[in-house]
């Protein structure tokens, strides 16, 4: 057990890219032991939804894991996982940002027969993932908030919502706890490294810098093709634009106190922010740039839009681009070679399925170096 520790301790990691993928395995390997790195030129900029460095900082960071309609599968693995994993991370987390917590529940709301009757089903499933359908009372009120006759809807106690702002505040702070080297500098190329006996991979930095590692791991979204390429992997992702758009109510609405941490209608997020204060997002368009029809597309809710929503003032937006496999499933977890991995291409799922994955790779290289004990 000791000579594995040292082993740990001499194993130096670099993590390249610092989304919410990148900073929970840098943080997960941290607290393995591991000698790590996080690379990105944005690590050590002022983290806020004002001005997204990354996808992850303007998501929601909704967490729809129990709610997800499969209970098999690599899909439901990742969620279940992470779910619980979730609840420990926060333990270890919270210490450096008070008051910050899993916001919980989550409301699906549907005015289509057929998805209530999966619903229905989902319930059935899963009885003991917190799941329940909404009585006719609740399903009242939220007529009467949007102005519609709604078939059913079901209330999910489990899922919810971490603030990503806080959320990657807060692990930033518990990489500096646990040592964590931070480089803000662009990679121009990794390569294998022939020069050395016992570090497997060069690692070049911009200003003619470089260092060498036993692993990489990759967790630069659309960068990660760049970066693979010249090794031969051929690694395809494409662009997905979320946007984020806060209302400014014209009339405060503390009465709505059954609104819950997230309440998802017509594929969109809804946050109740502040009494006159609605934010709404949504993960919609194959793009880099947002437009105009997609947010009006939102705002008006296919002309449905309830008469609180379509009366309030556009007082801030905001987007990111997230990055989907194409032709593979995500997220992307693989290791290409001995000592090459890659953990990315989350796209709509980044927050809930980070613990997951960042074990995932933990996981691969205690395994690899078990094997070269």
């Amino acid at each position: 057990m000791n000579s594995q520790k040292s082993e740990k301790k001499q194993t130096e990691i670099s993590v390249i890219g610092c989304g919410i993928a990148g900073i929970t395995t840098a943080f997960h390997l941290g607290t393995k032991g591991y000698k790590v790195n996080l690379i990105d030129p944005t690590v050590n900029s002022e983290i806020n939804n004002l001005c997204p460095k990354n996808g992850t900082q303007a998501s929601l960071g909704v967490l729809m894991g129990n709610v997800y309609k499969r209970s098999k599968g690599r899909a439901f693995s990742l969620r279940n996982k992470s779910m619980k994993l979730w609840k420990d991370w926060l333990t270890q987390i919270n210490y450096s940002e008070s008051g910050f917590i899993f916001e919980k529940p989550l409301i699906k709301l549907t005015n289509s027969e057929k998805e209530y009757q999966s619903m229905i089903e989902l319930r059935n499933n899963k009885k003991n993932f917190g799941i329940e359908l909404l009585d006719k009372n609740s399903l009242s009120f939220w007529n009467s908030i949007f102005e519609t006759k709604l078939i059913g809807g079901l209330i999910s106690h489990e899922d919810g919502r971490l603030n990503p702002i806080q959320l990657i505040k807060s692990l930033m702070k518990s990489l500096d706890q646990i040592k964590i080297n931070k480089i803000d500098k662009n990679v121009s190329k990794i390569s294998k490294n022939s020069s050395s006996y016992d570090k497997n991979w060069n690692i070049d930095l911009e200003n003619n810098q470089s260092i060498t590692q036993d692993y990489i791991v990759i967790c630069s979204a659309l960068n990660t093709h760049k970066l693979l390429k010249p090794l031969g992997h051929e690694i395809l992702l494409e662009p997905i634009l979320g946007q984020v758009i806060e209302l400014e109510l014209k009339k405060r609405s503390s009465n709505w106190k059954e609104w819950p941490a997230i309440l998802n209608y017509q594929a969109i997020n809804f946050i109740h922010h502040h009494p006159n204060h609605m934010i709404i997002g949504a993960t919609i368009e194959q793009s880099t740039k947002p437009s105009f029809i997609n947010k009006q597309e939102m705002l008006n809710m296919n002309n449905t839009a309830p008469k609180w929503m379509a009366s309030a003032r556009v007082c801030h937006e905001w987007n990111g681009i997230r990055a989907k496999p194409v032709n593979e499933p995500a997220p992307l977890l693989k290791q290409l070679e001995p000592g090459l991995l890659i953990n990315t291409g989350h796209y709509r799922n980044g927050v809930l399925l980070a613990p997951a994955c960042a074990e995932w790779i933990g996981n691969q290289i205690e395994g690899q170096i078990n094997i070269n004990e």
